[in-house]
């Protein structure tokens, strides 16, 4: 889908609560990646946060404050917001989420081996398969797919070498 200014595309990957739009801008959260071929200014989104996180390139600058791959970058949709590319096109990976409904976060993990994580039960989890190969409770998850994690005290990770994660936690408020 085109981005809000125009400027370039981004492919969705899930918007909440269901039949929320970013048009109308009702949405608690919405996660999404976009190809960032160029310099120039982000899309506004005003009263949300945003998180953005460069996947694959060298990374970039946001407002002079340089963030190397798999680096979050937190900032307001309100700002305007202009983004220099560090070296060549970069992919991101960004969650826009209301703050008055919402607190987010973001970790990306490199598992090189099987883990368990305690969650608590009350918060909402993203798992986004950066690279490798990850079976969460038994469900395979390709490349660039996302597990939602919702009402869970714990997860278990089986995982082959390298595999990498960008793993999103949100709390209502």
């Amino acid at each position: 889908m085109p981005w809000k200014n125009k400027q370039g595309t981004t492919a969705q990957i899930l918007i909440s609560p269901a039949g929320a739009s970013l048009d109308r801008l009702d949405f608690d959260y919405r996660l999404s990646s976009a190809p960032i071929k160029g310099p120039g200014a982000f899309s506004r989104f005003p009263g949300y946060q945003r998180i953005l996180l460069p996947v694959s390139g060298a990374g970039f600058v946001l407002n002079g404050h340089p963030y190397a791959t798999f680096e979050a970058a937190h900032f307001s949709g309100d700002d305007e917001t202009h983004c220099e590319l560090l070296k060549k096109e970069v992919t991101d990976l960004g969650l826009i989420y209301h703050p008055d409904r919402l607190s987010a976060n973001v970790r990306v993990l490199t598992l090189p081996f099987p883990l368990s994580l305690t969650l608590e039960a009350d918060k909402t989890y993203l798992c986004h398969l950066l690279e490798g190969q990850l079976t969460v409770q038994g469900q395979s998850i390709a490349p660039n797919e996302t597990l939602v994690i919702r009402d869970e005290v714990s997860i278990h990770f089986e995982c082959g070498k390298k595999t990498t994660i960008a793993f999103f936690t949100l709390q209502e408020k």
